[in-house]
């Protein structure tokens, strides 16, 4: 089975779902900022806000919560792939399931391929911490942090381990670094997934599996060394 094949079936389907979901709320943020129709004539107001201000933060809203979506689906697509990897490919199992996953996923898979490959990643043309950060994401995403916004932050423990978030805003992350960069700070930047690191993000993920690809042949002699040893 080539499980490359359908991780890049899916991972092509969640560009075009962010590229084509994105459109209408970037278009009503845009006609808003440049006074488009039907953003042209504001009503009178002798309110200091900005006119359209609840149109252009729920569009806003509407774009983070898209962007959060993708990174669910691009974190379960990662963890799909493992599994086909374990069940379906290679054929795999753990000493100790729940010791292996008690760091996550991420950590547990390649902890167990890097032994069956031969390799401890770092001959691999990958980001891991990206990897690892869309996983992260993706569970923070799942949990809101405040019923006043659908805005949600970075964890404490995820600033302490990368203290240079992957999915941020530059905005935000000046604004942290420049308080001192206190992961229990109240300034802690939210998660921001834009389309230049989304994107980038994905191809993370499918430089990984090609790259795991390209070492499978590790993984059938790790097979017969396995299988040798069962016989005698």
């Amino acid at each position: 089975m080539d499980a490359t094949y359908f991780l890049k079936n899916r991972t092509e389907f969640i560009r075009k779902f962010y590229a084509q979901g994105v459109k209408p709320f970037g278009g009503i943020k845009h006609a808003i900022e440049n006074e488009l129709p039907p953003y042209d004539n504001p009503p009178y107001s002798e309110d200091p806000e900005p006119a359209f201000l609840a149109e252009w933060l729920d569009a806003d809203a509407a774009i983070k919560v898209l962007g959060l979506s993708c990174v669910s689906l691009l974190s379960d697509t990662m963890k799909l792939y493992f599994q086909t990897l374990q069940r379906r490919v290679i054929g795999f199992s753990f000493r100790d399931e729940k010791t292996a996953f008690k760091r996550g996923f991420v950590d547990a898979y390649l902890g167990v391929l890097g032994h069956i490959l031969e390799t401890d990643w770092t001959d691999c043309p990958v980001n891991v911490a990206v990897i690892e950060q869309v996983v992260l994401a993706r569970n923070r995403g799942q949990h809101g942090t405040s019923l006043m916004s659908l805005s949600v932050t970075h964890d404490e423990k995820t600033l302490e381990k990368y203290p240079n978030p992957f999915f941020v805003s530059e905005d935000e992350r000046r604004i942290w670094t420049e308080s001192g960069a206190d992961p229990r700070s109240i300034l802690a930047p939210s998660i921001e997934i834009t389309s230049d690191a989304l994107f980038a993000a994905i191809e993370h993920v499918e430089k990984l599996a090609d790259w795991i690809d390209s070492r499978l042949d590790k993984a059938w002699a790790w097979r017969e060394r396995t299988r040798d040893n069962l016989v005698r």
